[in-house]
């Protein structure tokens, strides 16, 4: 079956980017594919819960298709939806947010507004790797070896033109690691004309959404501070009050607000050195806590008797930005059954989103809206915010 090739039409996006089509009931993923679509693919996985092909040729293109603007386009693992006009992305993928809602949570959102900047120049974030040919360059999709990148339209212009300048040389990496050490992958930060190199910066500033934020290069921080700005005035607008607890603070993104708006924040971050940086951010005029234990470590300590908090009375707001994999069922208990104003919950992955909200909302929460951000054009990813607030049987 590997050699087979098969005439499909793609009926719709699946989270990851790829076009999703059916063959004797099998679901059938086919990358650089659109819905509409007719094509013709090569089987290249068979598992048994469902196939993997290669585009071979498109016999009936769909009319959102456009040419990509990175000659890369299909190599470099960085993209997967250049060959998609912007507007039908963000359609594409507010569909399968809301799909998998209607799934998994058994909550219909109804038409989802996507909040979004540029389609190209946005990233201001990207992690580097160096090639066989010794230049500078991004993973091979599917492979563990790298590509030599000349140009990348997708980062920010200060990132574009250093990397047009270091890759016109015949060997950056003698010259990248006789200055910074040796490594195989660094990490690059550049904001309009700031630019912060691994190796040769310790730290990186931000400014996002009219404040200033401290971070190490190394370490993640936002990748698209445009639209970060957009997400970060949505989570704080309306939040006030005596405590707010900001769970997965990292390095104080929401946190630094919320200390603008809140008599008391508490950070809480497992990783020491974001929580070293959100120490620096998070400086008032609300009195911060900083936790540096898990999430699941600090709902236990506090459980009976809310030890952070100056009185033990219920808390305003508790945000949270899990990673991709969600909350834990323990976090989610306590979500739902705590005394809390009101909850943020900024997510990567709307999967396991809808998968907690829908225990949340099992235990009495509403939400109030659901918002998703386009982070990342020209892939398949997007983030989600959703405010949830007690509902009558809550």
């Amino acid at each position: 079956m590997a050699e087979e090739i098969c005439t499909l039409t793609v009926q719709k996006l699946a989270t990851g980017g790829d076009g999703i089509a059916f063959s004797e009931g099998q679901v059938v993923f086919i990358p650089f594919t659109i819905p509409g679509e007719k094509v013709a693919c090569r089987i290249v996985e068979n598992s048994h819960d469902y196939l993997k092909a290669e585009l071979v040729e498109v016999l009936e293109p769909s009319g959102h298709r456009v040419e990509p603007e990175c000659p890369l386009f299909g190599i470099c693992g960085g993209c997967n939806l250049q060959h998609i006009a912007i507007e039908k992305q963000r359609e594409l993928k507010a569909q399968a947010v809301r799909e998998a809602f209607m799934r998994t949570a058994r909550f219909d959102p109804g038409t989802l507004t996507v909040r979004a900047g540029a389609a190209y120049g946005y990233r201001n974030r990207a992690e580097f790797h160096f090639t066989n040919d010794h230049g500078i360059g991004f993973m091979v999709d599917q492979t563990e070896n790298a590509v030599r990148v000349s140009d990348c339209p997708i980062v920010v212009s200060v990132v574009r033109s250093w990397l047009r300048t270091q890759n016109r040389k015949s060997r950056p990496e003698k010259d990248f690691k006789a200055a910074f050490g040796n490594r195989d992958r660094f990490t690059v930060f550049g904001q309009d004309t700031r630019l912060y190199i691994e190796g040769r910066d310790a730290n990186a500033h931000a400014l996002v959404a009219g404040r200033d934020y401290i971070f190490p290069v190394k370490h993640f921080f936002q990748s698209n501070v445009e639209v970060a700005s957009m997400l970060v005035q949505d989570v704080i607008e309306g939040v006030k009050g005596r405590c707010a607890v900001d769970l997965f603070c990292g390095s104080g993104l929401f946190a630094k607000r919320f200390a603008e708006q809140c008599d008391e924040v508490i950070c809480v971050e497992s990783d020491p050195v974001a929580l070293e940086a959100a120490r620096q951010n998070v400086t008032g005029p609300g009195h911060a806590v900083f936790r540096p234990i898990s999430a699941e470590a600090w709902v236990k300590s506090t459980r009976s008797a809310l030890g952070d908090l100056k009185y033990a009375e219920p808390i305003d707001w508790v945000t949270v930005d899990p990673p991709r994999s969600g909350l834990s069922p323990e976090l989610r208990v306590w979500l739902a059954s705590s005394p809390i104003g009101a909850i943020n919950y900024v997510s990567c992955d709307h999967v396991t989103m809808a998968r907690d909200l829908r225990d949340l909302m099992d235990a009495g929460w509403q939400v109030a809206f659901l918002r998703l951000y386009d982070f990342y054009p020209q892939t398949g990813r997007i983030e989600a915010f959703a405010r949830l607030v007690p509902g009558n049987a809550h």
